[in-house]
């Protein structure tokens, strides 16, 4: 678990790992802000939780070197991702986990919530039903936390958006099926104060998208992979540089290459 200015929401997010159901789990937060959340976890969770603090070397150097901080410190060999705003459905780890010892990875579906609204959209692949294809999981434009096994050989890439997205498709290149259980579901809550909604936004999905435009050159996926990628990532940047030029700036991530509810 990452954790940046996180502290009105990671007792929530970190409660809900210790409440996952039929899993022995330790929680591992790698603070990217300088911050001690190790008062506030302590009171939050019980005294028998397994709790792992570490922290960047630095501040704010982005949820990809903090989440590669935290690989580094955990224990276990089957690795699960939870942003420090988000949480985890009471049974998910225990639905997937068979599915990562089989397949070396699984995720479940996202349900996008909005606090303000209460409006909710829920993330699942598109054809197959149990199984993500790698068109969901570039096209969609909603993330899927993975829950991954060691032995898959990956980390985060350190770039400056999406790095989620393309953690994904080097999972599903790795493992070459994407399990998915629709009941595993992971609570992902939207805000002013999130990455994609931040004024922000714009102008850091455009440095991302050309960082992973000019590194599918450089990775080991097949073709169909590298094309599915390319297209998904040009259109996007294509739709943010419109954007920029027409003054859209403080315009949010979502409104501007959001796709239609799935």
């Amino acid at each position: 678990m990452p954790a940046c200015r996180a502290h009105a929401t990671i007792a929530r997010a970190a409660q809900s790992v210790v409440a996952q159901r039929g899993v022995n789990v330790e929680l591992v937060v790698c603070a990217d802000d300088g911050a001690d959340y190790g008062d506030l976890l302590r009171r939050a969770l019980p005294a028998s939780a397994a709790l792992t603090l570490c922290r960047t070397a630095a501040p704010y150097r982005g949820p990809s070197v903090a989440r590669n901080v935290a690989l580094g410190h955990a224990r276990a060999d089957v690795i699960a991702c939870l942003d420090a705003d988000d949480c985890f459905a009471p049974a998910r780890l225990r639905l997937l986990l068979p599915l990562v010892e089989a397949h070396g990875v699984a995720t479940g579906a996202t349900w996008e919530i909005d606090p303000r609204s209460g409006a909710t959209r829920i993330a699942r692949p598109r054809h197959a039903r149990d199984r993500l294809e790698i068109a969901d999981i570039c096209e969609l434009r909603m993330p899927f936390p993975p829950v991954f096994h060691r032995r898959c050989g990956v980390y985060w890439p350190e770039i400056a958006f999406a790095e989620d997205v393309i953690l994904n498709v080097e999972l599903f290149c790795a493992c070459r099926m994407y399990p998915f259980v629709a009941r595993a579901r992971y609570h992902y809550f939207i805000g002013a104060d999130t990455r994609s909604h931040s004024r922000h936004a714009l102008a850091e999905a455009r440095a991302g998208y050309l960082q992973i435009l000019g590194m599918i050159g450089e990775r080991n996926w097949p073709q169909p992979v590298r094309e599915v990628v390319a297209r998904a990532f040009g259109e996007d940047l294509r739709n943010v540089e419109r954007a920029q030029a027409a003054g859209g700036n403080d315009r949010s991530w979502r409104e501007v290459v959001r796709a239609p509810r799935p």
